[in-house]
């Protein structure tokens, strides 16, 4: 049985006028380019940068996070060292009155070794018995 659609037509026919064109690809393109602009720099920041949050890590190698806390417990990814701050602070005991200094330590955002995972991966290419260096 030989079949074809009821209807060859289109569902509507658009005249393209030149205005309408115009009105399109200015009302558009600005919102194109500034999207596309935004994910080229983001994917530029991604692929040069020595460090990388958990978030961004996960989501440029398309793993969950608890993948990723998992590989960072067992070694597989390195965190890379962030800097500290030193807080001091002066308590009052609501018993005695004494006023005592406390020191305290607020560490930075983890951040991901990108430059050694990248090195790693180099590593175990290069290895790799089914490349020929």
């Amino acid at each position: 049985m030989h079949t074809q659609n009821a209807n060859s037509q289109n569902a509507f026919d658009l005249k393209q006028s030149p205005e309408l064109i115009a009105n399109i690809t200015s009302a558009l393109m600005p919102v194109l380019s500034a999207a596309v602009n935004a994910a080229v720099e983001k994917a530029m920041v991604l692929n040069t940068s020595a460090t990388m949050s958990k978030e961004d890590f996960a989501a440029a190698n398309g793993i969950s996070k608890s993948v990723l806390e998992k590989w960072i417990a067992n070694g597989v990814v390195l965190l890379a060292p962030t800097p500290s701050t030193t807080y001091t602070q002066n308590r009052k005991n609501k018993k005695t009155g004494e006023v005592k200094e406390t020191t305290m330590t607020k560490h930075g955002n983890p951040l991901i070794n990108v430059a050694a995972w990248r090195e790693k991966n180099r590593q175990h290419a290069l290895n790799c018995r089914y490349i020929k260096p």
